[in-house]
């Protein structure tokens, strides 16, 4: 293993519609500088990411933005990652992360009709 994915930072719910920002944290933990990637789905959507890969110095943490538009059900984001062995790349490490969907309760106004007379 080279590329250890530490954490994936992502909201524990959002609301249909919100975008929601997936940091998915790498450590190289191979002795040598190592180009790394991150990949990630939800729902067999892929994620985009701020970065396609990085150069990333041995013991240094990286983290790879993504984010997704959330969707009317609960997601599961699954994240790889990748280092490259000079000739290809190779998947390293993965993690996954649930978001749930945030169910918006209708507010109750306090307004109440007042007494009327007829004229």
């Amino acid at each position: 293993m080279n590329a250890d994915i530490i954490q994936i930072d992502a909201p524990a719910n959002a609301a249909v519609g919100d975008t929601a920002i997936v940091d998915v944290s790498v450590k190289n933990i191979s002795s040598i500088d190592q180009y790394i990637a991150v990949t990630a789905v939800y729902e067999s959507t892929g994620l985009s990411f701020q970065f396609d890969y990085l150069l990333v110095s041995s013991g240094q943490t990286v983290v790879f933005r993504g984010w997704l538009t959330m969707p009317s059900k609960n997601v599961k984001v699954t994240a790889w990652s990748w280092y490259w062995d000079e000739s290809q790349w190779v998947q390293d490490d993965l993690m996954t992360k649930d978001i749930a969907i945030t169910v918006l309760t209708p507010q109750i106004s306090d307004f109440k009709i007042a007494d009327f007379y007829r004229i």
